[in-house]
């Protein structure tokens, strides 16, 4: 079992800055992350709101600053799954696939996790041509991708895929509902087709590629499109499964202690940006700081 200060679950960029400031402060804090550091920083095309680059930033590229920021502030990663997190006694157990923490105070970090596609049923053969999130097909090309969704996510991937490949955007409503900019954008681009009314009735393997049997709100005959892969962009929710039943129903009691903290997307709803997060992961150490800091034997 593992003794820490503070445990901080997700290293998104809210979880990077509470490390971060953590370390300055000299705390010692478990910064665990399940698969890759940069959470939605991974997908995102271009970031152009974070101050200090004033033409804008890949998503990647961000992240891998980030990554270097960590190193030189000696902040290590610990590439474990949460499990479970559990609070008993005025302590906090922190259960992964690795190990278990046991810490006063914990920083949750773990922001969204994409909606599943319900309807249609989606058959197993084309499970892996269905995606949630953009990154893993960043470096294809010459390929037909389809998204369906009309969001801020839908058209930063599809500008993120067009440059190599040819792109569809299917809205089931009547307007999307990104940003103005980044629809211009995106739709300045050849390769990206735009279609709205757009009901997905059915998916069905076609050889190596999806094919996707569609219908117009309006009563038109279906139609057909084929991609060899389907991105679903339809939404996020917050990503909280690891959280014990008791400790969900009675969270109130430890956050007014000042024991527990949610920074970034996890608590943030539409309100998905970087800057955001940071400032949310640095506020969250100031306060522990204030909090335990100040009386360490």
């Amino acid at each position: 079992m593992i003794r820490a200060e503070v445990v901080i679950i997700g290293a998104g960029p809210a979880g990077i800055a509470t490390a971060i400031q953590l370390k300055r402060y000299g705390l010692q804090a478990e910064l665990l992350e399940q698969d890759e550091i940069g959470g939605l920083l991974r997908n995102a095309h271009c970031v152009e709101n974070y101050p200090g680059f004033p033409e804008g930033i890949n998503g990647l590229a961000l992240v891998e600053l980030f990554r270097k920021q960590l190193q030189n502030a000696g902040v290590s990663v610990r590439f474990e799954k949460a499990l479970e997190l559990n609070y008993r006694n005025d302590e906090f157990v922190t259960s992964t696939n690795r190990s278990v923490i046991t810490s006063p105070v914990v920083v949750i970090a773990t922001g969204t996790k994409p909606k599943r596609m319900i309807n249609p049923p989606i058959p197993i053969p084309i499970e892996k041509q269905l995606l949630y999130e953009v990154y893993p097909i960043l470096g294809i090309g010459n390929k037909k991708i389809a998204i369906i969704g009309a969001g801020d996510a839908a058209f930063d991937y599809a500008c993120s895929l067009s440059p190599r490949n040819k792109v569809v955007i299917l809205n089931q409503n009547t307007r999307a509902k990104c940003i103005p900019i980044l629809e211009e954008r995106c739709l300045k681009s050849g390769n990206v087709a735009y279609q709205s009314n757009v009901r997905i009735l059915t998916m069905t393997q076609a050889g190596d590629r999806v094919s996707l049997t569609c219908a117009r709100n309006h009563g038109q005959e279906p139609f057909q499109i084929q991609a060899d892969y389907v991105i679903a962009a339809i939404g996020r929710e917050a990503s909280l499964d690891f959280l014990h039943p008791d400790l969900k129903e009675s969270a109130e009691e430890p956050r007014s202690a000042h024991k527990l903290y949610f920074v970034g997307d996890v608590k943030n709803g539409m309100y998905r940006q970087t800057a955001i997060s940071v400032g949310d992961g640095l506020r969250a150490a100031m306060e522990i700081y204030q909090h335990i800091g100040n009386h360490r034997p």
